[in-house]
């Protein structure tokens, strides 16, 4: 099983709803978080950058438009726990967080670690083939 969190708005380029970690990005981008709000979301991206690998296909601006689930193994749920913050900071900002399950491979598997998959969802790979 697959455990995705995520927004109500699509990102332009994966065609997807964005993931938690952009969706408080942008309170935090747009100047919407409290000063506390502010340090606790960067405490918290902090502590995920430390400790949840970052795919590759971050590294060239995610340019196969790929999106990540977290797996439903031995290790996710102490991540999942760690977002508690954000979950905390989307509710306090009125913003929706939706939480997508998923018992099949949700796409087309590009990147895997003991806590995550990479996905490219099947339209947007269509997508990418019908433009190449």
């Amino acid at each position: 099983m697959y455990i995705r969190y995520h927004g109500n708005y699509t990102s332009p380029k994966t065609k997807q709803p964005y993931g938690i970690f952009v969706v408080i990005y942008h309170l935090y981008r747009d100047d919407k978080l409290s000063e506390s709000d502010r340090k606790l979301y960067l405490d918290t991206k902090e502590w995920f950058e430390q400790n949840l690998p970052n795919p590759h296909f971050y590294n060239d601006n995610n340019s196969v438009n790929a999106v990540t689930w977290f797996k439903d193994g031995n290790n996710a749920p102490n991540m999942i726990t760690q977002l508690e913050p954000f979950f905390n900071i989307a509710e306090k900002y009125n913003i929706e967080i939706i939480k997508s399950i998923s018992k099949d491979l949700p796409g087309i598997l590009i990147y895997e670690d003991e806590y995550q998959i990479g996905i490219v969802p099947r339209c947007a790979n269509e997508e990418h083939i019908a433009q190449s």
